[in-house]
């Protein structure tokens, strides 16, 4: 017989197959969706949140990048990001992965702990997540989160960690041991990155993962999202398969067959891996990604031509027909016109495609990445609560 239910646990239940897990990436763009999703939404999904690497910048005259800012200016800044879009979620996953090897802070402390510190300050409800191949001095971070807030552990599983099934079994209950937790504070996450699993084969993937009954969630996420918009043709409308959706959905399907239906996780509208562009090589396409149900709908416009040292009047007009401003407001009406578009009280994200294709508004990149992601949240937690 179970004993009563302790304060800890309820604290944090965790989750099951009508959740929803999106991994998102710590920068500006993702947190300005969290900020402008409703929050009645809130108990319906938990986002795993990376934390982004201290970006680059590239001197002129370099093709090598260096760092914008010292480690210590970065994690004030993620930290100041983190409280403030984090605040009001049941609860959220915290990946440094990115950051675990940068050097300490100079107050001495690790940049994971100096995060972890902040978070806690500002009582935002954060799982510190972990993996298999993660430096020492990362799992002892991760070790002390857990000992003081008491909210478990996420353990994010990849591909590679997978295949080597025969050794799984070990590694992982090492890392618990370590970590002086059981399987029932632990959230599995199997992430399979930008290498979605075939739908013949997850199931048994999943019924061979060790404890797979015993962990307090279970989630599978992937990403079909492509890494570049290089591939789509310029001035277009493109439809791409959401091969992930469709892969989760197969084993949904078969809820008598397996042992456990897993929760759905995706990367949003990013490909998993992060890219880094020279801005002074490469001019980014404007672009809109709006998620519809099987598809992603991605409208592309054209890079605006570079400014050159002495313009003749026809260079100035190329460059003037090609801003984003007057790019965004064709490219919104575009997306409007699909048959996917949900109208513009879906979501705050719909609210601002709606008035930009009447030219109230235009956005800048990061604006449209929180466009996209505010909309694809708002789509899938209604996705999932229409296969109740």
């Amino acid at each position: 017989m179970s004993g009563p239910i302790s304060a800890v646990e309820r604290i944090y239940m965790g989750f099951d197959h009508t959740h929803y897990v999106p991994i998102l990436k710590g920068k500006q763009g993702e947190l300005n969706a969290l900020l402008n999703t409703d929050p009645k939404l809130f108990p319906f999904f938990t986002p795993l949140i990376e934390v982004p690497p201290i970006p680059s910048e590239y001197p002129e005259g370099q093709d090598t990048p260096t760092p914008a800012k010292s480690i210590d200016d970065h994690i004030k800044l993620v930290a100041k990001g983190f409280t403030k879009a984090l605040k009001g979620l049941p609860s959220v996953f915290v990946d440094g992965y990115y950051i675990e090897l940068e050097e300490e802070l100079a107050d001495g402390k690790s940049p994971i702990d100096a995060l972890f510190e902040a978070l806690r300050t500002a009582k935002i409800p954060f799982i510190p997540t972990i993996g298999l191949d993660r430096v020492e001095d990362y799992a002892d971070s991760v070790g002390v989160a857990v000992a003081i807030d008491k909210r478990g552990v996420c353990l994010r599983l990849v591909e590679s960690d997978i295949e080597s099934f025969t050794e799984l079994g070990a590694q992982v209950a090492s890392l618990l041991k370590v970590l002086k937790v059981s399987p029932k504070q632990v959230d599995l996450l199997i992430d399979f990155g930008p290498k979605v699993p075939q739908k013949s084969a997850l199931p048994f993937m999943l019924d061979a993962l060790p404890d797979i009954e015993n962990w307090r969630t279970l989630t599978v996420a992937s990403s079909s999202f492509p890494s570049s918009m290089m591939a789509l043709k310029k001035n277009s409308i493109e439809e791409l398969d959401r091969d992930e959706w469709l892969a989760w959905l197969s084993v949904r399907s078969k809820k008598k067959a397996t042992k456990r239906i897993p929760t759905f996780g995706d990367y949003s509208i990013n490909h998993p891996i992060l890219s880094e562009i020279n801005p002074r090589i490469m001019q980014m396409s404007p672009n809109i990604r709006y998620t519809d149900d099987l598809i992603y709908v991605v409208a592309k416009g054209q890079a605006q031509p570079r400014k050159k040292k002495k313009p003749t009047p026809e260079d100035e007009l190329a460059r003037a027909q090609l801003a984003p401003s007057v790019q965004y407001p064709k490219l919104a009406a575009a997306i409007k016109k699909h048959p996917g578009w949900k109208k513009a009280k879906f979501s705050w994200g719909d609210m601002f495609i709606d008035k930009c294709s009447r030219k109230e508004c235009v956005g800048n990149s990061t604006d449209w990445r929180s466009v996209g992601t505010c909309h694809h949240i708002a789509a899938v937690v209604q996705q999932i609560a229409n296969l109740l």
